[in-house]
């Protein structure tokens, strides 16, 4: 490498120059230093020119402060050089919230996306698409399934050709809610552009008695559900395929419907909202504008009585997606698309405390998403 190259990666040693490690591994220019509480210092270093650079102020966190939680998400980084198919090759991944420890669980031509983790620990909940060749978030063929914590015991909780995806956990492990295509659009429906109906269901969590719980009309929208801990689900909702999502409550046998919500000038849409484990607080990211086509998230969280509504990321031309906290209630965690000045775009993970606040890039690779926490 030449001593002009802007490829600098981050290493951290002992305040007395000893112990390095390498902690970055990617074509991506790093500039964050500082010394975290164990007294490394953190440095840029390329092949063949090597500085030290102080900031006054830039601390990372170590682990000691996410009392052993750990962060489950899905990652490229390991995608085949010139790969025909490159989703076939999105991979689950854990790490430390500080972003270092990452570690492959699956290794298959799969796409398990949205992964969450049981409450227990034991178990990964995933949407997975078997034949995954340049397909939409929402193209028949995705189905719900569940596999161990080590990605071994892979097993089918849908099996139809539609839709069904987005599924989540309720706070005991036993029963999971999730979206299914109730208009059953097949690849041939989707060419005919007949309109979706999409429906919110739950079902034990082995996959049996799948109960629907919303009864929407074709171009209605129910989706993005999640429980809270009380039992009732929130969830988005839309007519008339609009994408103005507001948000709603319903108990968890579908009754006592509520809007909960609104969409608004500021906020013009609501999207995957997720209740905080003490029940007091809902996140959600919503839609705050457009750039060059591109739809722009913020993100925002609210009481659990729809009161105090806060602001948590900035309108700075990224979008803000998946946020989801801890289980101390302390962070949150989501990813964020960023976009260059020729329209490439990244998706990284990051981090901050509950109320927006420090946050913080974990994502040593530049397209990792859909994060989420469990205890190890």
């Amino acid at each position: 490498m030449d001593p002009g190259s802007r490829i600098k990666e981050i290493y951290a040693m002992n305040d007395n120059g000893e112990d390095i490690t390498r902690i970055t591994h990617s074509t991506y220019h790093h500039c964050i230093v500082g010394i975290d509480r164990t007294n490394k210092l953190y440095w840029l270093k390329s092949i063949s020119l090597t500085f030290v650079l102080f900031l006054a102020g830039c601390f990372l966190r170590d682990n000691s402060d996410f009392n052993g939680f750990k962060i489950i998400f899905e990652s490229s980084r390991d995608v085949p050089q010139g790969a025909t198919f490159p989703q076939k090759y999105i991979e689950l991944y854990t790490m430390n919230p500080d972003g270092s420890n990452v570690m492959r669980i699956t290794n298959n031509q799969y796409w398990e996306h949205k992964p969450q983790v049981s409450p227990d620990g034991t178990k990964i909940l995933v949407t997975i698409h078997y034949l995954p060749e340049n397909v939409d978030e929402t193209d028949p063929g995705w189905e719900i399934a569940v596999m161990n914590i080590d990605g071994t015991g892979l097993t089918k909780l849908t099996d139809n050709e539609y839709f069904d995806g987005n599924a989540r956990w309720n706070e005991d492990g036993t029963k999971i809610v999730y979206v299914s295509d109730s208009n059953q659009r097949t690849s041939e429906d989707l060419e005919n552009h007949l309109l979706p109906q999409y429906d919110i269901y739950v079902m034990d969590a082995d996959g049996t008695n799948k109960t629907k719980l919303t009864f929407g009309e074709p171009g209605d929208v129910n989706a993005d559900p999640c429980f809270s801990p009380d039992g009732s689900i929130f969830y988005i909702h839309s007519e008339d395929y609009s994408n103005l999502f507001d948000l709603w409550r319903m108990n968890g046998d579908g009754s006592e419907k509520m809007l909960f919500f609104s969409h608004n000038e500021t906020i013009q849409a609501i999207n995957d909202p997720s209740v905080s484990h003490n029940g007091e607080r809902i996140v959600f990211e919503g839609r705050v504008g457009n750039n060059a086509q591109r739809s722009l998230y913020n993100l925002f969280s609210l009481n659990s009585n729809g009161s105090e509504l806060l602001r948590l990321t900035l309108n700075d031309g990224e979008s803000d997606i998946w946020p989801s906290y801890s289980p101390d209630n302390n962070y949150i965690v989501y990813f964020t698309y960023e976009w260059d000045e020729n329209g490439e775009h990244t998706q990284k993970i990051r981090i901050s405390k509950s109320d927006g606040s420090e946050e913080q890039e974990i994502s040593s690779f530049p397209w990792e998403s859909f994060p989420g926490w469990f205890e190890k």
